[in-house]
């Protein structure tokens, strides 16, 4: 397990990498401590192996801790993105990088705690999906997945991130309906916006009321009888995590 703290203020380095040095115990456990966007960036991408977590600076010199998470994003779309901030009306604006949570500074044990519990929970539910795709058999891990669209007697499983490994553009073509496929993905945080749509709300940046916005970009409708029980579920993935 690895874990990245980035921060220029190296008192809440050695602060941050003391408690969950302690929160760990004798686990195998890697903490590695960076002092700015840039440098975290390096890092990612030298070693990209491994990473359970990261926990991210938003206000930083050079490279701002938002603008390097939305660089990350790009190549690592599921990593859980732990946001440190002095100023928490700068939170909403995590939201459109898809923050796995938000620990205000000075940080108080009790948050810190329940942030490593749900990162626990997130990478322990990372269940795999059997497709036939091209003539082969492929397992998904449907954390990966965007969102599933029905055309016709197929299913269009989009993918986190452009280059999706083993698909074209990040997509697979399989043939099957919704209602075969929905009760095979993992009930958390998988819902029904629509007879045609099936979303990760993991992968949700917005909701209009009317559509909502995946962080592939798309806008995607949901549904007038469905609209409220998405309000529903979003709220509860959240609280849950």
């Amino acid at each position: 397990m690895k874990i990245i703290i980035c921060d220029d203020e190296p008192y809440i380095c050695d602060d941050l990498k003391k408690r969950l040095t302690m929160y760990y115990n004798s686990m195998d456990v890697l903490i590695l401590t960076v002092s700015s966007g840039e440098e975290l960036l390096r890092l990612i991408e030298r070693e990209p192996e491994g990473i359970s977590c990261l926990f991210l600076d938003i206000e930083m010199g050079g490279i701002d801790g938002l603008e390097t998470a939305r660089r990350i994003r790009k190549h690592h779309p599921g990593l859980p993105i732990l946001l440190l901030t002095s100023h928490t009306e700068l939170a909403m604006e995590g939201y459109e990088v898809q923050a796995f949570r938000f620990l205000a500074k000075p940080l108080r044990q009790e948050k810190l705690t329940e942030a490593l519990r749900a990162v626990e929970r997130e990478l322990s539910s990372g269940e795999k999906l059997r497709i036939t795709a091209d003539g082969r058999e492929i397992y998904v891990d449907c954390r990966d997945i965007c969102y599933v669209k029905s055309e016709n007697v197929y299913l269009n499983l989009v993918m986190a991130g452009a280059e999706a490994s083993g698909s074209e553009r990040g997509r697979f073509l399989v043939r099957g309906k919704l209602k075969e496929l929905f009760p095979k993905l993992p009930e958390r945080s998988f819902c029904q916006i629509h007879r045609s749509y099936i979303v990760n709300l993991s992968h949700v940046s917005s909701f209009d009321g009317r559509n909502v916005q995946m962080d592939t970009g798309e806008s995607l409708p949901v549904s007038g009888g469905r609209r409220e029980a998405f309000r529903e579920r979003m709220t509860r993935y959240l609280r849950e995590r």
